[in-house]
């Protein structure tokens, strides 16, 4: 694994060979993904919609963990909704940094600068500390989970998450590549949860995302191998071995992958000595229009179904716990000294 975003990686092991399920959920407003700029306009009014989410994932006793951006913590409604969320002990809440609607506002704001790690580091532990500023303004309490916008990790910003007080960190996107559009390279990284920190201790929970197949071992090399390969067979070969299911890359969403994608995943991931899958999705895929997976009501009618297929089949499996992600560290072993 690649450590250079991580001072002092230990593994994080659970306590037991239980499976456990939380889910994240990226709750912000909603954008231009091809161009998430500042001044972009947007609207954060889908976010009512976790009416309809609270009611299915309530019904098999999951608490989400709704990761708040700086326009989401503007709309007071919104916040309403949550905090009588909150109050029923349905649901917990975390930040997003999406930097280009978060103040201050200072320099460039291109899609470079949309990855907070590409910021100056005092600029984004401003940016930080504003969305800090106004998430304990509104609960009461500050926050304990980070997810960066886009997954954009730098350098320093382990440091920075440690000394702003917080526990978990869930911004690593395995397997993914974002350099070409000025962000970080995962594609070191697997599905591997871990605790950093040089002075505290926090645990990074990656997406839940990794190359799977009947490649084996040599599938996340075969996968690489493809992507660094020039375009003219790249797109070819890269789709021919995923219908061919040798090198598949899948992530535990309901966003772009089908059920029967999950769950060759989370059987392969199960088979590999994982325990704990933390599935995530969008807040803007709960409404028609506001991302690029749901443009339509029947895609949002699959993306429900979609969503239930994967949590009845996680349901079913033996000794499954479902928790939230404040609850996952309790339920590893310490962090070696």
């Amino acid at each position: 694994m690649t450590h250079a975003l991580f001072p002092n990686i230990r593994p994080a092991l659970p306590r037991s060979d239980d499976p456990i399920l939380a889910v994240a959920v990226d709750a912000e407003e909603d954008f231009d993904w091809d161009a998430p700029v500042r001044g972009t306009p947007h609207t954060t009014g889908h976010m009512r919609n976790i009416r309809d989410l609270q009611a299915i994932l309530g019904a098999y006793g999951l608490r989400p963990t709704y990761l708040l951006t700086y326009p989401v913590l503007e709309d007071t409604e919104v916040v309403r909704i949550l905090e009588r969320h909150l109050r029923r002990g349905e649901c917990d809440v975390g930040v997003q940094l999406h930097p280009w609607v978060t103040p201050p506002f200072t320099g460039d704001g291109g899609t470079s600068a949309s990855y907070s790690g590409n910021l100056p580091p005092e600029l984004e532990a401003q940016k930080l500390a504003t969305l800090i500023r106004r998430f304990t303004e509104r609960f009461g309490v500050g926050p304990r989970i980070y997810r960066a916008g886009r997954y954009g990790l730098s350098a320093h910003t382990a440091g920075t998450l440690e000394e702003l007080g917080f526990e978990i960190d869930t911004s690593v996107a395995p397997r993914t590549d974002f350099s070409p559009d000025g962000g970080p390279d995962y594609s070191g990284y697997d599905y591997r949860p871990f605790w950093f920190g040089r002075r505290r201790t926090l645990l990074e929970l990656p997406l839940c995302r990794s190359i799977v197949g009947w490649g084996g071992r040599r599938a996340p090399w075969i996968y690489q191998a493809l992507a660094d390969a020039s375009p003219p067979f790249r797109l070819g070969l890269s789709a021919a071995l995923t219908r061919m299911r040798c090198a598949e890359r899948i992530t535990l969403s309901p966003e772009g992958n089908d059920r029967r994608a999950m769950i060759r995943l989370v059987r392969r991931l199960t088979e590999g000595g994982h325990r704990v899958f933390v599935l995530s999705f969008h807040s803007s895929s709960l409404a028609v229009g506001r991302s690029p997976y749901v443009q339509s009501r029947a895609e949002l009618h699959h993306f429900y179904d979609r969503l239930s297929a994967i949590l009845d089949f996680m349901a079913r499996q033996p000794r499954m716990r479902f928790a939230s992600l404040a609850e996952i560290p309790s339920l590893l072993e310490a962090p070696a000294a």
